[in-house]
């Protein structure tokens, strides 16, 4: 199968996200590999064509990156922005500055500039009169830091794959009781014999 020698990239922007598409539709996760083996199916180019192809489309925001568990996906931006995020003056952004700081998984950390194109691409950002995405992400940092929720490298951040949330913490705890009380139980059954043998005598 022979393939004009250029392709414009919104069209391989556009075979790009059918792949990706496709790829969700089968309940996988889009990978560079899958999405390879997907484009080479119908059009006939060396999977490192398509791997450039598809960082350029990440650049353009045609495609959006993220990283979950070391591992690389790819998704359309399009397919989430029927997730809406409402700002308003106060609001306390420091889970969605974690969540885009852990998704995009860069390796030197991720710029407050990186977030918010992040979060702009995965949310449908309303905000409210006399409130910047930017202002509110810069407090949000600041909050998310000091919960441990990201970690500052000068003007990067990274995040904290260390940090225990209340609920596995009280998850812990609550096995920890548990183990607890199954060894006091265990003691009970001792007591039996002990009893039996003062009837007896």
């Amino acid at each position: 199968m022979c393939e004009p020698e250029e392709v414009p990239q919104s069209v391989w922007s556009r075979w790009i996200l059918d792949a990706i598409r496709k790829i969700r539709s089968q309940k996988q996760r889009p990978s560079v590999e899958r999405i390879c083996h997907a484009i080479r199916q119908h059009h006939n180019y060396h999977e490192d064509v398509v791997a450039e192809h598809l960082e350029a489309a990440v650049k353009e925001c045609a495609v959006l990156k993220v990283f979950n568990k070391g591992q690389s996906s790819y998704k359309d931006p399009g397919g989430l922005q029927n997730r809406t995020l409402r700002i308003e003056k106060g609001s306390d952004l420091s889970k969605v500055v974690a969540k885009a700081v852990r998704e995009l998984g860069e390796r030197d950390g991720s710029t407050i500039k990186s977030i918010e194109k992040y979060i702009r691409q995965s949310h449908t950002v309303v905000e409210g009169p006399d409130v910047e995405l930017k202002n509110v992400l810069r407090m949000a940092t600041k909050r998310a830091v000091a919960r441990n929720l990201i970690l500052q490298d000068g003007k990067n951040f990274k995040y904290n794959y260390n940090h225990q949330s209340p609920s596995s913490k009280k998850k812990q705890e609550a096995k920890r009781s548990v183990g607890g009380g199954e060894e006091h139980d265990a003691s009970k059954p001792r007591e039996g014999p002990r009893r039996r043998s003062r009837l007896e005598m």
